[in-house]
């Protein structure tokens, strides 16, 4: 985009004379954005890097919902998020026109910090404290009611189904072969079936979805932050804690659940749930860099050892909360 039209927006939300950096374009094109004052803040333009990564996180109602969870959660003191910014008509998108198309952007505040690291997490108390931080999240969701959030992405049952029909489709493009598409196959259904037959009412609720080091924020004080909550949605809170197990070295993965759950005893009915969304999760990755041809080398690469240590030891029944 051109430095005009950045500025134009910016000063939709009261931002004179800012200074622009360009991220990424991936998901989103993304910029931080230095005011008048000094004030850091994120420009988000709602355009994906390509075509099939557009989802209900992109529409008007499903980026409204983002926005409006944003600035609720940001008035929770012990949750640190990035607070949205409502421009001069009071409305937290404003409508742009870009390559003879209409795209939605918005603007937040900075979140102070950088990302977390790998040796970040080999830090006990830090462990602990990151399960405690996702504990609050979900906390905080189980309270959240707002309209409109049908509009946004959902991982469920239904999704993962979906995902299966994604991986068939690399098969004929020749990324994965048959073998490993029926283990995904299988893998899938199974932790679906275990799903619709253990009654896990209690685990469903409204979830990150897309948790990450990149999508954690260490504070120069030491605290953890969220950002990115493009996958925000309906699903099962085992998705969030399966991801943040898998940030964690395996010898500090018990420190995590006690954070998490706030107790030392997690029963094996629930890890094995947590493994089963490990291995959603690293599938939910490939599904969603099907088109992006940048990283099919690595995914033609990476799935047989998926397959062969990971989805056959869980179809088989052993443990693997400790190896993924």
């Amino acid at each position: 985009m051109q430095h005009e039209q950045l500025q134009d927006i910016l000063i939709q939300y009261g931002i004179r004379e800012p200074e622009i950096t360009f991220i990424r374009h991936n998901e989103n094109r993304t910029y931080k954005v230095k005011g008048h004052d000094g004030s850091p803040y994120l420009l988000r333009i709602h355009q994906p890097v390509k075509d099939g990564m557009a989802g209900l996180q992109h529409t008007y109602d499903g980026l409204l919902g983002e926005l409006q969870m944003l600035e609720a959660m940001s008035d929770r003191d012990h949750l640190l998020v990035q607070r949205p910014l409502r421009n001069r008509k009071g409305d937290l998108i404003t409508i742009i026109e870009l390559e003879g198309k209409r795209w939605n952007s918005s603007v937040l505040s900075w979140l102070e910090g950088r990302d977390l690291r790998k040796e970040d997490v080999s830090d006990p108390i830090l462990v602990e404290k990151l399960g405690t931080r996702i504990a609050e999240l979900h906390q905080f969701y189980s309270q959240y009611e707002q309209e409109g959030l049908d509009k946004r992405p959902s991982q469920g049952i239904g999704y993962n189904q979906y995902m299966i029909e994604v991986i068939k489709k690399g098969l004929g493009r020749g990324l994965f072969a048959s073998s490993d598409v029926s283990l995904i196959e299988q893998t899938v259904s199974l932790v679906n079936a275990r799903l619709e037959a253990g009654g896990q009412q209690d685990a469903w609720g409204l979830i990150h979805g897309d948790l990450s080091l990149g999508n954690i924020i260490m504070t120069p004080e030491g605290e953890l932050g969220f950002i990115d909550f493009g996958f925000f949605g309906p699903g099962y809170y085992y998705t969030d804690v399966a991801m943040g197990a898998m940030m964690v070295p395996s010898e500090l993965r018990d420190r995590f659940l006690k954070g998490y759950y706030g107790n030392d005893s997690t029963g094996t009915d629930e890890l094995v749930l947590l493994e089963g969304f490990m291995l959603l999760a690293i599938i939910g990755y490939y599904v969603f860099q099907m088109e992006n041809e940048s990283v099919h080398a690595w995914m033609r690469e990476r799935m047989p050892k998926l397959c062969a240590e990971y989805c056959t030891p869980y179809l088989s029944g052993e443990r693997i909360f400790y190896s993924v």
